[in-house]
């Protein structure tokens, strides 16, 4: 759907104006000029960190845990380091030196834009891939008002030239370069250039017919995301917030598709999200920043309340009076969705009021290969493992070694109490077995049961791992078959499987800003034979 306004170009311009008059009018016809002024700035959803503005100031970059010394774009030729190149290109930290708000600050930003214009004389590397640069765009027009005010003239021809080159390169690129969600944070900045820029509306239209495709094919029917990952669905539904923002401002008709998008994907995030206030750790997703969540759930505007079941989207809610069991009932996704998707089939994150309790490893953005590849292994989730081989066999350059098994899944309730049972095949082209898990919550919350079905004609050895939070305190009872679980301030749980004995090891938890901590697992192993075995477990508060 193309809103009406965009059918008519000098009406939506006239639009524009009215809310935005920075300059008497006068619309650029040709695509091959430069702007002179900007319609107006889109609205700022997310603001920034002072802590990290000041650490720009003092002269380091900040990525997740890690700081870099960075002086100019120069610098960048000594730095091979993906995930750094992207960050410092892309601007977003802009909005950090616009939370410091002061004379240094906007000369810095103004400092750093027009050193990159300077050495970025031809597109090419990471510095122009598409997500990249509709990141850089969004930044640089969304903060304009920041960083030009006072600035020559010399440097607002500078930078108008450029964004309009840029806009142009990304116009052609946008859905060439990059794929997934990568393609949303290009075509939010080709947007953008279209509301902000006279004479580039055609780029508006261009933009919003690729999103609204991209959404229908990227977003289930519930309302996931196909990464199946946590902070991407949530870096994703900021960008359509930010263009829905952006055009109720621009008093551009906001399309009904993007809104029930928003409404779709505000409603799961939701659910992904625990009491703490951070989201769950699922196929490479991170706690987050827990006000920016709280306020893109405002900002979404939605009423809905977080579901319980996204089959679609492959994943399961139970929740009783403060205990809640998220549970990961999908296949692993695809590479061109989530290049770092997990192997954690099966999984689940169990919380209780705000403490976490049993967990996954997590993940960490600017990470070595050789963590990046241990984080993803099945090993690294509250699952099965067999043969002490990955339930999916992940490739160390990205996405998998095999095409992902199948994952069946159902939901029911028994007497008040929910019950998830879901069966994943992972391991059937290898060993021949199927791994199959029922979770069951009892309706006052005070209790879990569960059972780890291991079914097939193979003989083997299973563990089953439970890691837990750094915050939880934990100590085996003599028996071996049971372990009581302490957090620091809230309720304790006894966690019990009466046939089995049961062990404590080592972990890591990637937990808030990727920092990496030391904590336990409760691990129960034990023989496959006779075509399968039964492992029968159990929560139950003390």
């Amino acid at each position: 759907m193309v809103n009406s306004s965009n059918k008519n170009p000098n009406g939506m311009l006239q639009k524009l104006a009215e809310r935005f008059s920075l300059a008497q009018l006068n619309p650029l016809s040709a695509l091959n000029q430069k702007p002179k002024f900007l319609f107006g700035t889109p609205p700022e959803i997310i603001t920034g960190n002072i802590e990290i503005g000041h650490s720009i100031l003092s002269g380091k970059f900040v990525l997740g845990d890690q700081k870099r010394k960075f002086s100019n774009f120069s610098d960048l030729n000594n730095i091979n380091n993906e995930h750094w190149l992207a960050h410092i290109n892309n601007f977003t930290w802009l909005k950090d030196l616009r939370a410091v708000s002061n004379i240094p600050a906007r000369n810095l930003a103004q400092e750093y834009i027009e050193n990159w214009i300077s050495l970025e004389n031809k597109p090419s590397k990471i510095s122009w891939r598409a997500d990249v640069l509709g990141d850089r765009l969004t930044s640089w027009l969304t903060h304009f008002g920041f960083y030009s005010s006072h600035g020559s003239q010399d440097f607002y021809d500078k930078i108008f030239l450029s964004i309009a080159r840029q806009a142009r390169y990304l116009n052609r690129h946008a859905m060439k370069s990059v794929e997934g969600s990568a393609r949303i944070d290009a075509l939010r900045g080709l947007i953008y250039c279209g509301v902000a820029l006279p004479g580039f509306d055609k780029y508006l239209i261009n933009g919003q017919k690729h999103l609204e495709n991209e959404l229908n094919y990227q977003v289930f029917s519930d309302g996931g995301h196909y990464s199946r990952n946590p902070s991407i669905h949530a870096n994703v539904l900021l960008d359509i917030v930010s263009i829905r923002e952006t055009f109720t401002a621009a008093h551009i008709e906001v399309p009904d598709w993007l809104t029930e998008k928003i409404e779709q994907m505000a409603s799961i995030l939701k659910s992904f999200r625990h009491a703490d206030g951070g989201l769950a750790f699922f196929n490479g997703s991170n706690f987050g920043n827990v006000t920016s969540i709280e306020t893109l759930i405002q900002k979404s505007t939605t009423r809905n309340k977080a579901i319980s079941s996204a089959p679609h989207s492959g994943f399961h809610k139970l929740s009783a009076n403060k205990t809640s069991v998220l549970m990961d009932t999908g296949s692993p996704p695809p590479k061109s969705a989530n290049k770092w998707g997990h192997a954690g089939s099966l999984a689940f994150e169990m919380v209780c009021g705000k403490d976490r309790i049993i967990v996954n490893c997590g993940s960490m953005e600017n990470s070595t290969v050789a963590w990046r590849h241990a984080l993803r292994s099945t090993a690294a989730h509250s699952t099965v493992v067999i043969n002490d081989t990955n339930s999916t066999k992940i490739d160390i350059e990205g996405g998998y070694l095999q095409s992902p098994g199948q994952v069946t899944s159902s939901r029911r309730e028994i007497e008040g109490s929910s019950i998830i049972e879901a069966s994943y095949d992972g391991y059937l082209p290898s060993l021949d077995l199927i791994h199959r898990r029922l979770i069951m919550l009892a309706p006052d919350g005070e209790e879990i049961q569960g059972e780890d079905n291991i079914l097939g004609s193979s003989d083997g050895r299973y563990t089953i791992r439970f890691h837990l939070h750094p915050n939880i305190q934990a100590t085996v009872l003599p028996s071996k078959n049971s372990v009581l679980l302490k957090p620091r301030k809230g309720i304790g749980w006894r966690f019990t499987c009466l046939d089995r004995k049961l062990a404590l090891e080592e972990s890591i938890y990637f937990g808030e800003n990727g920092i990496k901590r030391r904590t336990l697992q409760i691990v129960i192993f034990g023989q496959i034979t006779n075509g399968g075995v039964s492992i029968k477990w159990g929560m139950s508060k003390i």
